[in-house]
């Protein structure tokens, strides 16, 4: 495109609140996918997909992902807190599971608006693995699980910015590379059924198939 490229333009406070939504949605694309794993007071298990995520710092290690009402609730004055919320508000810790293709199915039926206290792993038809310092287990098949305790928990507006130190993690073993001078390496472009899903617009979701190496002269061991 260049500068005669003609455009469609918003002004973002003329918006509601489930417009702006939406146009983020449809336009901050592809987002990496957090499958949130948390346990409720009575150690029942909840699992809940969320696509704005990303690492957000190395020290220490933090990811970070954004809890939105449910879409009906985007206008409500007091909309309800999804269970994600509700349960780190209770035992603050979790795991976030990255998402591989051959699990897109559970994944997206881990999202059904299913009543507090149901558990999407049975509900889905996936296997609960325990963890190793957490209280919330992770799921069998991801390639890699981040064991994580709240560090912060941010209200941004209609949203909440939950803010996850990780201090364990699991990956797949034939995604490992190994060791090389004291840095471990993973490598989850090895085979395409464990690459990982993300979320484009509306229902869509992208398929890892391609992939550019471009180096970059003032940063060493990229290979």
């Amino acid at each position: 495109m260049d500068a005669s490229t003609k455009v469609v333009s918003f002004e973002m406070n003329s918006m509601s609140s489930r417009d702006q939504y939406i146009l983020l949605r449809d336009t901050v694309m592809p987002r990496p996918i957090a499958w949130v794993s948390t346990i409720d007071a009575e150690n029942g298990f909840n699992l809940a997909p969320y696509s704005f995520f990303n690492v957000i710092c190395a020290k220490p290690p933090l990811l970070g992902f954004s809890v939105g009402p449910a879409y009906e609730d985007f206008e409500a004055a007091t909309p309800g807190a999804k269970d994600t919320l509700a349960n780190l508000r209770i035992v603050p810790e979790l795991v976030i599971n990255l998402v591989p293709e051959f699990l897109l199915e559970p994944m997206a039926l881990s999202s059904d608006p299913l009543p507090y206290g149901e558990n999407e792993f049975d509900h889905a038809g996936l296997l609960p693995v325990a963890s190793t310092h957490v209280k919330p287990p992770r799921v069998e098949g991801a390639p890699v699980a981040f064991e994580c305790r709240l560090h912060q928990l941010l209200h941004l507006g209609s949203h909440h910015l939950v803010l996850a130190e990780v201090i364990f993690v699991h990956v797949h073993e034939e995604l490992y590379v190994g060791a090389a001078n004291g840095v471990h390496r993973v490598n989850l472009l090895k085979n395409e059924q464990t690459r990982l899903l993300s979320r484009l617009d509306r229902a869509n979701y992208g398929l890892l198939r391609q992939t550019v190496l471009r180096l970059r002269k003032d940063a060493p061991g990229q290979s």
